[in-house]
């Protein structure tokens, strides 16, 4: 038995009592029921501005819709409360009820497609899945920004005529539209593969009103329209390759809670790199090999963590070829499609080295968040502030803006003497003194960067790890697949020491092509977790515990149960080495 074989999901009993027409049918209304009412809650919560990164527009010109939510649901100062402020102290726990709600009604869908013997109709699945999108689509804040850069870089190709590699969003601050972006100084981290569907969505935006909330929902509507692709994607997919979980395996990824809400609800261009990824699935259950090499460098081109597919994919192909002019065969050719793709699409922006320069000065190449290691590093500094006489790490986040006499701490239009404000009265213990402060902040950030850097290595001399182990593994397709499946999960609760639950769309996507009891239920697990990130997301400079160690909340049960089955699968490969070896002696 093969290594590859012995990953492969064993196949659990089928109950022999099917369950009748009527009884299914009554059942999946009910959980159909549910599943609305379980979004419909999460559109109700996401009106807490406490709860949002970004505002969503779209409901800001009802003011008759708002002046009913205030007198019905919740108070204007409940949805104006600061996040930092005491009348927002119970705004994560309405959102937790609100997740668990929806995270159990998806594990009852699930579990009926699971133990059905006949896979629901595909209709059926996408009809749950524009029933959830609906509230969604009208989110009145968002959990990320992201779409707002995007509508940036379109805007800087096609109304102000610059690069969107080069130019950030803040040489153009005369834009209408600037006042939203976050990361103002920040050009495209996307490649070509996002950058041109972005141009043509703005040009057809801006024939028809340029409005934001106009942008907003087109973005919104384009990954929607993607996400509902996706799933067909994978139901033809299983349908070829495994129609013994075409039902289940396409519910996996389509009704997710966690694909949902990122792609419908904050319009993250993940979903268009998973299209890429899929096409490329279905082109080479075709055979058309050159296709899948074309959609693996348009889904790398779209964003950079799916290259390690691409020389997997190469592997697989030079183990299924006959001979060695094959192999040549199949490698001139997957290299020269990739990099006319390449040239072709980065050959009307290119500058020079200039081009690809923020991949290596964005953000995530500069600090840790939301991430195993952001914990450990956090960690390591506190344990030196106790022991070693380092500044408090706290200090590094802490405003430091000063005003008036005496040095009085102020934070927007708030002073350190309200009595509300936990930030103010947390960050007035740093800040009795203006100079020694500023002195020990800067120690402070100093030490971070220290700490950082040595972690940041570390994640990523795992990630490299990950991908020889997964090309020393890969002789087939199915085992190349696997193999991305579980570097994409590495990279999210390892590798990535800058982390955003919308990374592990990636992982679902896969996982739904793969077997359940492992691959598909570690993607389970960690998809349904991740939403902690934004539920338990610092609100002071000194966290609360479980503020501080959200991460390991998340990524920790998940690598457990993953490492467990990998220690029996490497003991199975193991076992099965040794008795060819005995039995060849």
């Amino acid at each position: 038995m093969s290594l590859g074989e012995g990953i492969r999901a064993r196949a659990f009993p089928r109950r022999v009592a099917r369950p009748t027409l009527i009884e299914r049918d009554w059942a999946l209304v009910g959980l159909a029921v549910l599943h609305v009412l379980a979004y419909c809650s999460f559109f109700v919560v996401m009106h807490l501005r406490s709860r949002s990164w970004a505002p969503g527009q779209v409901l800001d010109p009802l003011d008759g819709y708002w002046r009913w939510f205030y007198q019905t649901l919740f108070s204007e100062e409940q949805v104006m409360a600061s996040r930092r402020s005491m009348e927002a102290a119970t705004h994560p726990f309405l959102m937790l009820a609100s997740v668990a709600a929806i995270s159990v009604v998806y594990l009852l869908l699930l579990r009926l497609f699971r133990r059905t013997v006949e896979p629901p109709p595909l209709r059926v699945l996408m009809s749950l899945t524009v029933l959830a999108s609906i509230p969604l689509l009208f989110l009145p804040n968002l959990l990320s920004g992201d779409v707002y850069s995007y509508i940036a870089f379109g805007r800087v190709a096609v109304v102000h005529g610059g690069n969107p590699f080069i130019d950030p969003p803040s040489m153009f601050a005369t834009d209408p539209l600037y006042k939203w972006v976050n990361w103002k100084q920040v050009s495209s981290v996307y490649g070509p593969g996002w950058i041109y569907p972005s141009i043509i969505l703005t040009i057809l935006v801006n024939s028809f009103n340029q409005h934001v909330i106009t942008y907003v929902l087109a973005y919104k509507l384009l990954a929607f329209g993607m996400h509902l692709v996706n799933g067909w994607l994978i139901w033809k997919i299983l349908e070829r390759w495994k129609p013994e979980q075409q039902g289940w395996g396409t519910a996996l990824y389509l009704l997710s809670p966690l694909a949902l809400i990122e792609f419908v609800g904050n319009a993250h261009n993940d979903v268009l790199m998973i299209t890429f990824i899929l096409l490329g699935v279905l082109c080479h259950l075709r055979g058309h090999w050159y296709w899948t090499i074309a959609a693996f460098t348009l889904a790398v081109l779209t964003k950079w963590i799916a290259l390690p597919l691409l020389p997997l994919y190469g592997l697989a192909l030079l183990w299924d070829a006959q001979s060695w002019r094959e192999r040549a065969w199949k490698t001139a050719g997957s290299l020269l499609i990739f990099v006319s793709l390449c040239v072709s699409l980065y050959r009307p922006y290119w500058e020079g080295s200039d081009t690809l320069k923020i991949l290596f000065d964005a953000p995530p190449q500069q600090r840790l968040i939301n991430s195993l290691g952001d914990v450990i590093a956090t960690d390591a500094q506190y344990a030196m502030w106790r022991y070693g006489g380092w500044p408090h790490p706290a200090l590094v986040d802490t405003l430091s803006v000063f005003s008036g006499p005496g040095g009085r701490v102020v934070y927007g239009s708030e002073s350190n003497s309200t009595t509300g404000d936990l930030w103010s009265q947390q960050r007035s213990e740093f800040a009795d003194d203006k100079s020694f402060f500023r002195t020990q902040q800067s120690l402070a950030r100093i030490n971070r960067d220290w700490v950082n850097e040595r972690v940041r290595t570390a994640g990523l001399a795992l990630l490299a790890l990950s991908c020889l182990v997964g090309a020393a593994v890969t002789r087939n397709f199915r085992v190349a697949l696997l193999a991305g499946a579980w570097i994409f999960f590495v990279y999210c609760a390892i590798g990535a020491v800058w982390f955003w639950p919308w990374y592990v769309t990636w992982f679902v996507a896969l996982a739904a092509l793969l077997d359940w009891r492992v691959t598909g239920r570690t993607a389970l697990l960690l998809s349904l977790l991740v939403p902690l990130t934004y539920i338990f997301y610092p609100t002071l400079p000194d966290p609360v515990w479980w503020q501080r160690y959200r991460a390991v909340i998340i990524f920790v049960p998940p690598l457990l149960f993953a490492g467990w089955h990998g220690l029996r699968v490497a003991r199975d490969a193991w076992r099965t080495w040794r008795d060819q070896r005995l039995q060849a002696a």
